[in-house]
């Protein structure tokens, strides 16, 4: 069996770092813009859109009124950051583990790396785009892409993770390493790239994430009770943005 060492694992994680000056780029480019057409602005501007969009808050135009949704975004981006820099700490590995482990650890850090940079961009644009749309359009803002963010982000992590889980196993293949018959029996009871757990035979419908994806719970979808938290969950934050989305757009039409 092969072995890799710990700067062979860690090689190559700088690339994930992009997300984050990108991210305050796209908000910094938004402040420029904001700047150029600032004295052009209403002195009176909406600072809040209730549920049919239309605004029902006012303030007086200062930069704060203005640019404050993008500078929340740079604070966001600096937190996320943060806690990507931070996710290896908070994936304790277990003691001595095999060299399968370790690189399916690492696996699944670069993908909680990647999903928190994705996710930090996708926030960038949804901060740009709201306040664009304030400063144009402030009779009005159709705020799409804010309903159907929860949904986006699934899926941009969901694919994250998929991609950590598929550098794991071409770094095993090109090391010789091979999981041995208790690793492989693991690694078919985790699902979509290591997000969720599927053993039927445990009956806890919460059960700790995956080494590498940080502290906390993921759910169970062997156990029924963890198929229904799944299903209400996609409900909420997918089906009901979606319906809310094309009921706005119905009576906007």
């Amino acid at each position: 069996m092969g072995t890799t060492t710990e700067k062979e694992l860690t090689r190559g994680r700088r690339p994930l770092w992009l997300a984050y000056p990108v991210a305050a780029a796209i908000l910094l480019g938004t402040q420029v813009y904001g700047l150029s057409i600032y004295p052009d602005l209403p002195e009176t501007i909406p600072t809040h859109w209730g549920p049919s969009c239309a605004p029902d808050a006012f303030d007086a135009k200062s930069p704060g009124t203005v640019f404050g949704m993008l500078w929340v975004g740079l604070g966001m981006t600096v937190l996320m950051a943060f806690l990507a820099a931070v996710v290896p700490a908070m994936s304790p590995a277990r003691a001595e583990p095999s060299p399968y482990r370790r690189i399916q650890r690492e696996g699944m850090i670069r993908g909680t790396m990647g999903g928190l940079g994705a996710t930090t961009i996708l926030l960038a644009l949804l901060f740009s785009s709201l306040a664009v749309e304030g400063w144009l359009r402030p009779e009005y803002v159709g705020g799409w892409f804010a309903l159907l963010f929860a949904g986006i982000v699934l899926v941009v992590i969901g694919w994250a993770f998929w991609r950590g889980s598929r550098w794991a196993r071409r770094l095993a293949a090109v090391a010789g390493v091979q999981p041995d018959a208790e690793e492989a029996a693991e690694e078919r009871l985790w699902l979509w790239g290591g997000i969720l757990y599927n053993n039927p035979a445990d009956p806890q419908v919460m059960v700790p994430k995956r080494e590498g994806t940080g502290m906390g719970l993921t759910v169970n979808v062997g156990n029924p009770l963890g198929k229904w938290a799944v299903a209400v969950f996609l409900l909420v934050v997918i089906g009901l943005p979606v319906g809310l989305t094309v009921g706005i757009s119905l009576g906007a039409a």
